[in-house]
């Protein structure tokens, strides 16, 4: 993966709704494409109840693929991130990874994406694909509250109680983009108690409070080159500078 930022494009981070024909477990779809500019001075990644999975480029340009569980926790990132990375976050880990021929045509568009907007119709075409591929195991029967415990750590590395307590930030954070909504309705929205409960998890969660977690959600105008209305539909959130 190249990481000299004057063979990339500006920085930019995208997600999207996932294609309609795809699993439920899949929450969206991203792409992150940075040269340490949205990465850098302290910066890191959000706690999250969602797995992540994740394709870059190697240094053959081929690709590599990941799974990361859920993050219980705000995490500074070691170093600023160079390059482009696209990928899936899901609500539960897939039966499989994706195959080999779909994962050398989505790091054949990482490279076209890494120095240009152009192309990024056919990198989401290839992410789409990827979701209408990704096969889930089937809920299984009943079991004791123990089990259900037992369960969700070793699946996600997290107890039950936290990756609930995650779902709950997640929400917050899906209704921040509202400019209308006092922070204060938001947090009682979302399920917690007051403002200052929001605030504390923000700050936990993001390392941030609410209105500077607001300014980054605010859906923003991006004309580049997803001109496909069905595409700027499914936008959810666009940070670009």
């Amino acid at each position: 993966m190249l990481s000299s930022s004057n063979l990339m494009a500006a920085p930019l981070y995208l997600e999207l709704a996932p294609p309609e024909e795809a699993a439920t477990e899949i929450d969206h779809l991203f792409v992150f494409r940075d040269t340490g500019v949205l990465s850098g001075g302290g910066r890191g990644r959000f706690a999250t109840d969602l797995f992540t999975l994740s394709v870059t480029r190697d240094h053959s340009g081929g690709a590599r693929v990941s799974l990361a569980p859920p993050r219980s926790g705000f995490t500074l990132r070691p170093r600023p991130f160079h390059g482009v990375v696209a990928g899936l976050r899901l609500s539960s880990r897939p039966k499989h990874l994706p195959d080999s021929k779909g994962l050398d045509m989505l790091a054949a568009e990482l490279a076209r994406v890494q120095i240009g907007d152009g192309d990024l119709p056919a990198l989401i075409a290839v992410l789409d694909g990827l979701a209408r591929d990704l096969r889930f195991a089937a809920p299984t029967g009943a079991y004791s509250d123990r089990t259900k415990r037992r369960k969700v750590r070793a699946e996600t590395g997290v107890s039950r109680r936290r990756l609930a307590t995650l779902r709950r930030f997640r929400r917050a954070l899906g209704q921040l983009a509202s400019k209308t909504l006092p922070l204060s309705d938001l947090a009682l929205d979302a399920g917690y108690y007051d403002q200052s409960h929001l605030s504390a998890a923000c700050r936990i969660f993001a390392d941030k409070p609410p209105g500077a977690l607001r300014a980054l959600s605010i859906p923003r105008r991006f004309d580049l080159s997803l001109q496909d209305t069905r595409l700027k539909d499914r936008l959810r959130l666009v940070i670009d500078e």
